[in-house]
């Protein structure tokens, strides 16, 4: 399943989300919810822990905050041509 997110994760659960994905998961932070990707993030921390899923964020976006710099390492900066292959490869998605 693909989880991709696009609010801020102060607007979202964080903690319902975290326990909504599975091991097998992916789950893409994009817009505003790129925050949730800096490094020593709380909501970053919480998702890592639960979960040792694998965690990509859209490189548009970042660049369009200006946080390319601040992305931690854990997380995977994609493109969206990426996107589209984790779109394709997993199914069915949910958004957040």
């Amino acid at each position: 399943m693909l989880h991709t997110v696009s609010h801020s994760p102060y607007q979202i659960d964080m903690n319902t989300l975290s326990n909504a994905v599975g091991q097998s998961d992916v789950l893409v932070l994009m817009q505003d919810s790129v925050t949730a990707a800096l490094k020593e993030s709380r909501w970053l921390a919480l998702l890592i822990q639960r979960n040792p899923i694998n965690i990509y964020v859209l490189r548009e976006d970042i660049e369009a905050r200006g946080l390319l710099l601040l992305i931690d390492s854990r997380v995977e900066i994609i493109d969206y041509s990426g996107l589209v292959d984790l779109s394709v490869n997993h199914y069915p998605q949910v958004n957040w």
